[in-house]
Protein backbone atom coordinates (compact mmCIF):
# COMPACT_ATOMS: atom_id res chain seq x y z
CA UNK A 1 0.00 0.00 0.00
CA UNK A 2 2.60 2.40 0.94
CA UNK A 3 4.93 2.02 -2.38
CA UNK A 4 1.50 2.54 -4.16
CA UNK A 5 1.11 6.47 -2.55
CA UNK A 6 4.94 6.87 -3.36
CA UNK A 7 5.04 5.47 -6.75
CA UNK A 8 1.84 7.97 -7.52
CA UNK A 9 3.18 10.86 -5.81
CA UNK A 10 6.33 10.44 -7.81
CA UNK A 11 4.36 9.78 -10.96
CA UNK A 12 3.05 13.03 -9.82
CA UNK A 13 6.09 14.67 -9.20
CA UNK A 14 7.19 13.78 -12.43
CA UNK A 15 4.55 15.10 -14.64
CA UNK A 16 4.51 18.62 -12.82
CA UNK A 17 8.30 18.79 -13.79
CA UNK A 18 7.93 18.14 -17.03
CA UNK A 19 4.87 20.46 -17.32
CA UNK A 20 7.21 23.26 -15.92
CA UNK A 21 10.42 22.83 -17.87
CA UNK A 22 7.57 22.91 -21.36
CA UNK A 23 6.54 26.25 -19.48
CA UNK A 24 9.86 27.42 -19.32
CA UNK A 25 11.27 26.07 -22.53
CA UNK A 26 7.86 28.21 -24.31
CA UNK A 27 8.47 31.12 -21.85
CA UNK A 28 12.25 31.43 -23.17
CA UNK A 29 11.15 31.07 -26.94
CA UNK A 30 9.10 33.98 -25.83
CA UNK A 31 11.71 36.18 -24.69
CA UNK A 32 13.65 35.28 -28.34
CA UNK A 33 10.55 36.04 -30.05
CA UNK A 34 7.93 38.63 -28.42
CA UNK A 35 6.27 39.23 -30.93
CA UNK A 36 4.38 35.70 -30.59
CA UNK A 37 0.80 35.12 -30.28
CA UNK A 38 0.67 32.49 -27.45
CA UNK A 39 3.07 34.63 -25.15
CA UNK A 40 0.91 35.10 -22.55
CA UNK A 41 0.43 33.92 -19.25
CA UNK A 42 0.37 30.92 -18.61
CA UNK A 43 -1.23 28.28 -16.43
CA UNK A 44 0.28 27.32 -13.10
CA UNK A 45 0.69 23.05 -13.09
CA UNK A 46 -2.57 23.04 -10.40
CA UNK A 47 -4.38 25.42 -12.48
CA UNK A 48 -3.68 23.39 -15.65
CA UNK A 49 -5.00 19.84 -13.61
CA UNK A 50 -8.13 21.63 -11.94
CA UNK A 51 -9.41 23.03 -15.33
CA UNK A 52 -8.42 19.73 -16.70
CA UNK A 53 -10.88 17.78 -13.89
CA UNK A 54 -13.34 20.06 -15.20
CA UNK A 55 -13.29 18.95 -18.60
CA UNK A 56 -13.57 15.37 -17.78
CA UNK A 57 -16.71 13.52 -18.10
CA UNK A 58 -17.99 12.48 -14.78
CA UNK A 59 -17.64 9.05 -14.24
Amino acid sequence: MILVLIAGCSTDSAKRTAYETLQNVHEQECLKNPSASDCGKRDSYDDYQRKRKELEPLQ
